[in-house]
């Protein structure tokens, strides 16, 4: 459990980054950058970065080994990021979803407001229950306080 924990700590203070860049020919690169210092450490553990689903036909992988992206690549990793991503078809391997109907487009762009807006009001209702918690103690204290000096005295 503890090697666990070490590496994905270590995955989090290290630099592994990974993106796939559409190329205007069809297909794609996927580039891979992993810091210098997580490659010279002699670790046992196996790193590994997983194709998005949505890239298709990746053409070659690149790996790079720095703090940061090469300027030409920083660049083609933005302007890949801006571009909207489209879902890689699915085989459809049943019969039974073969048969069902279409899902409506509507439905799948439809956004959890009101879940989103529950919890803010929660959050904010905890918020103010806490700074009410806190004003009441600090009174408490005072009260105490205040006691305490009159029987000492």
């Amino acid at each position: 459990m503890l090697d666990f924990v070490l590496l994905v700590a270590t995955f989090l203070m290290t630099g592994i980054e990974a993106a796939y860049v559409p190329t205007d020919e069809g297909g794609g690169d996927y580039l891979v950058r992993v810091e210098p210092d997580l490659v010279k450490s002699s670790s046992p553990y196996q790193f590994t970065s997983d194709v998005p689903a949505d890239a298709r036909d990746v053409r070659r992988v690149r790996i790079f080994v720095g703090d940061a992206w090469p300027p030409a690549v920083e660049r083609a990793v933005l302007e890949a990021s801006r571009k909207p991503r489209q879902a890689a078809p699915v085989a459809v391997t049943s019969a039974r979803l073969a048969d069902a109907p279409p899902v409506s487009v509507g439905l799948a762009a439809e956004r959890p407001w009101g879940w989103l807006i529950g919890s803010l009001i929660a959050l904010f209702m905890s918020l103010g229950a806490n700074a009410y918690l806190s004003m009441l103690l600090a009174q408490m204290r005072q009260r105490y306080l205040r006691d305490i000096q009159q029987g000492v005295a």
